[in-house]
């Protein structure tokens, strides 16, 4: 089991979850990230009457074991040299609310503060 466990967790390294970066025509550098989601699951048991069994004596066995990896893209982080953003990939209409919320809120205090100055 510690052999299999050691082999699915580099199936799930950082370059599986941070994408190599990708370089645009105008310079901007583009970084893809995964959402990463794994199980794994084992087990056994013993069949037959339940008796004392001796060491050398054979016992039927049975057991199993499964694996589930899900890779979902989750978005791209942008540097244009100038800011660096997040664009998200996502089917979730109220994460899309959030995101545009937070970039409202960020561009109103920004305003504000050039208003001070």
């Amino acid at each position: 089991m510690e052999k299999t466990a050691q082999q699915l967790t580099s199936l799930v390294d950082v370059n599986t979850v941070i994408g190599s970066p990708i370089f645009s025509a105008s310079g901007a550098q583009i970084i893809p990230f995964t959402k990463v989601t794994m199980g794994y699951l084992s087990g056994g048991g013993e069949y037959g009457d339940v008796k004392a069994i001796k060491e050398d004596e054979c016992f039927p066995f049975a057991g199993g074991a499964g694996t589930v990896i899900n890779l979902k893209p989750a978005g791209f982080l942008i540097d244009d040299g100038v800011k660096c953003r997040i664009v998200k990939v996502t089917d979730d209409p109220l994460d899309g609310i959030i995101e545009k919320a937070g970039e409202v809120l960020s561009d109103l205090s920004r305003r504000a503060s050039e208003q001070d100055d």
